[in-house]
C-alpha cells in the first residue's frame, strides 16, 4: 500500500484536476458521434473499434491535455504520455466496461441524465445551469445535444458499475498518515561524494587488456545501422495562413476557456485584450487539421501511384533530404515524431510511412538508403574501446572505494572521521522533501526509493549510488517536524483522495482481469497496434 501511496502522492492533485476536467469537456467517454464504417483496429466481442473511433479519441486527449497544460505541453511530454496506446486502451476498456453494465442490467434512467448535465459546473453559469453555455460548449466541440446525452447515460452507467466494485475499498487512520508523512516530511541528508574521474590514473591498460575487451564486450563498439530518407512537411502554422476567424469564433472560444485568460487576483481579462491571442489559437487549430487533412491526402496518392517526387512538384510542396543517420540520432526536425526511429528504420527503399506527427504538423517520408551495421576491426575503433576501458574500471575503483566506507560506516565509525583522516568533503543537503532531484547530489531515482527505507535506527541504506559520474554514500541525519494540526485540518480530504487513488486501482485491475480473461477467450482481438497507429 504503501508503494501505491508513494506512486501517487507527488500527482494526485493533478491527477483529480484532470479527472474533473475530462468529465466536464467530454473527452473521458468519448466522442460517440458518427458511427462511420472504417478500417477496423480491434473487435471486442463482435463489436468493431474503428480507426475513426481510435482517431477521435486520441485527438480528444491531445486537446484535453492541450488545455490542461498550455505551453507546457511540449513534444518530449506528449511523446512520454503515450497518448496512442491511451486512447487504444481506453476505447478496449469502455467496450469491456459497457458490456458488463448491460450485462448486470444496469440502467440510467433520464432525469438522472439530466440531473448528471445540470450540475456540471461548464454549463453553469453563477452556479445555476444556463442552457445558452450548454448550447454553445456543445457547438465549440461540435457535438449535438442528443449525443452528448448519450454519452452522459454511457457515463453515468460506467460510473454505477465503478460505484460497486469500490464500494468495498476503506482506508485506515495509519494509510491517511503516511500519506500526509511522504507529502509533507522532510529531510536532511549527510553524504559522501566520491568522484569516478579521480580514479581514472591508475587505470593503465595493455594492448592485451583492450583486446580482451574488445573480444569480450565487442558489440559495445557496433557502427550501428544508418539511414537517409526524404520527406515531405505538412505544417499547421503554413496551413493557419489563410484561415479566416469570425467574431462569433472568438466569442465562443473567449467564452468557453475564460480560466485561462485572468489576471492575478482571478478576475477575468477583457475579451478585447485576449482577442489577437485567440484568433492565433484558433488559425492554428484549424491549419493542424488542414495540414493533417492534406497530409493523408498526399501519403494515399503517393502510395497508389508510388510518384513522391511528381506529386510533391505537381503540388508546390517542398522536398527535404537528410545526410546518413543512426537510430540513436534522427535529424533535428524529425526527432520529436513518436517512434521515429522504428517508422523509418523499418521502411525499406522506396517505401514511404505512414502520416506522422508532432505538436508542429505532420510528415510524410521515403526511405532513400541505408546503410547496415557492423562491428569494426580493433584498430579502427582502439581509441573508443581504451575510452571505455578506463571508464569502467575507474568507477569499479571508485565503487569500492565507496562501499569500503559505507561498510566502515556501518560497522559504527563516525562520519566525520572520514573528513578528519581522509581529506574526503562530508556535506549536507539541507532540509527537503524526498523526490528524485536530491539537492547538492543530482538526479537519481534508485537513491529516491532509499529515502523511504532510512531511519534514525537504521540511518545508512545498504548500498552506495552512481550519480552524474559520482558514487554516493548518503546518511539520515535528521527529519522534520510534522504540524499535527495541519494533519488534522487535512486528514477528511487526503481520505477522500486515498478512497479515490485505492478505488482507481481497485476498478482497474478489475477491468485488467476482465481484458486478460476475454483475450484467453478470443473475445478480444487486435487487428493492429496503438505504436502502428
Amino acid at each position: 500500500m504503501l508503494q501505491l501511496m508513494r506512486k501517487h502522492a507527488k500527482s494526485w492533485l493533478i491527477k483529480i484536476i484532470l479527472g474533473i476536467i475530462i468529465i466536464v469537456f467530454i473527452f473521458y467517454f468519448g466522442s460517440i458521434r458518427g458511427k462511420r464504417q472504417a478500417e477496423s483496429i480491434a473487435i471486442i466481442d463482435n463489436q468493431s473499434i474503428s480507426y475513426d473511433n481510435f482517431r477521435d479519441e486520441y485527438q480528444g486527449l491531445v486537446n484535453l491535455y492541450r488545455q490542461r497544460f498550455g505551453n507546457n505541453l511540449t513534444d518530449d511530454v506528449l511523446k512520454k504520455l503515450n497518448l496512442k496506446k491511451q486512447a487504444l486502451d481506453n476505447l478496449i476498456n469502455r467496450a469491456i466496461i459497457i458490456r458488463k453494465a448491460d450485462e448486470l442490467k444496469l440502467s440510467v434512467n433520464d432525469s438522472e441524465i439530466r440531473d448528471s448535465i445540470r450540475s456540471h459546473p461548464a454549463f453553469q453559469k453563477n452556479g445555476v445551469f444556463d442552457d445558452q453555455v450548454y448550447q454553445r460548449t456543445l457547438r465549440h466541440y461540435k457535438m449535438s445535444p442528443e449525443d452528448f446525452e448519450t454519452s452522459q447515460k454511457m457515463a453515468l452507467k460506467i460510473a454505477k458499475l465503478e460505484g460497486l466494485i469500490t464500494k468495498s475499498v476503506k482506508v485506515s487512520e495509519e494509510e491517511i498518515y503516511d500519506i500526509y508523512r511522504i507529502q509533507n516530511e522532510k529531510i536532511n541528508l549527510e553524504f559522501i561524494k566520491i568522484a569516478a574521474s579521480g580514479f581514472k590514473s591508475r587505470v593503465k591498460p595493455t594492448d592485451i587488456d583492450l583486446r580482451k575487451h574488445f573480444e569480450e564486450d565487442s558489440g559495445l563498439f557496433r557502427i550501428p545501422e544508418k539511414a537517409q530518407i526524404k520527406y515531405i512537411e505538412f505544417t499547421g502554422t503554413d496551413f493557419a495562413k489563410p484561415v479566416k476567424v469570425s467574431e462569433n469564433d472568438v466569442t465562443d472560444y473567449y467564452n468557453l476557456h475564460k480560466n485561462k485568460y485572468t489576471k492575478q487576483g482571478g478576475e477575468a481579462l477583457p475579451l478585447s485584450e485576449v482577442k489577437d491571442g485567440i484568433i492565433t489559437e484558433i488559425k492554428w487549430t484549424k491549419g493542424m487539421r488542414t495540414a493533417l487533412r492534406e497530409a493523408r491526402k498526399a501519403h494515399d496518392t503517393i502510395y497508389q501511384e508510388e510518384n513522391f517526387e511528381d506529386y510533391a512538384s505537381t503540388n508546390g510542396l517542398k522536398i527535404n533530404i537528410t545526410g546518413f543517420f543512426a537510430r540513436a540520432n534522427p535529424p533535428v526536425e524529425l526527432s520529436r515524431i513518436d517512434d521515429i526511429a522504428q517508422h523509418i528504420f523499418g521502411l525499406r527503399t522506396g517505401e514511404i510511412s505512414p502520416v506522422l506527427s508532432t505538436s508542429k504538423g505532420f510528415y510524410v517520408i521515403k526511405a532513400v538508403s541505408t546503410n547496415p551495421s557492423y562491428i569494426p576491426k580493433f584498430e579502427e575503433a582502439k581509441k573508443d574501446i581504451e575510452r571505455n576501458f578506463i571508464d569502467k574500471e575507474s568507477q569499479i575503483l571508485c565503487r569500492k572505494e565507496a562501499e569500503m566506507i559505507l561498510h566502515r560506516l556501518k560497522d559504527g565509525e563516525e562520519i566525520g572521521s572520514f573528513s578528519r583522516r581522509g581529506g574526503i568533503e562530508i556535506s549536507e543537503t539541507g532540509l527537503f522533501i524526498p523526490n528524485p532531484n536530491i539537492p547538492k547530489i543530482g538526479f537519481s531515482r534508485e537513491l529516491e526509493e532509499s529515502l523511504y527505507r532510512i531511519s534514525e535506527k537504521r540511518p545508512y541504506p545498504d548500498n552506495v549510488f552512481y550519480v552524474n559520474g559520482n558514487s554516493v554514500i548518503i546518511k539520515l541525519k535528521e527529519k522534520g517536524k510534522l504540524d499535527d494540526r495541519d494533519f488534522e485540518a487535512k486528514k477528511a480530504n487526503l481520505k477522500n483522495i486515498l478512497l479515490k487513488i485505492k478505488g482507481d486501482e481497485c476498478f482497474r485491475s478489475w477491468i485488467e482481469g476482465i481484458r486478460i480473461s476475454m483475450i484467453k477467450e478470443g473475445k478480444i482481438k487486435m487487428t493492429t497496434q496503438a505504436d502502428r497507429l
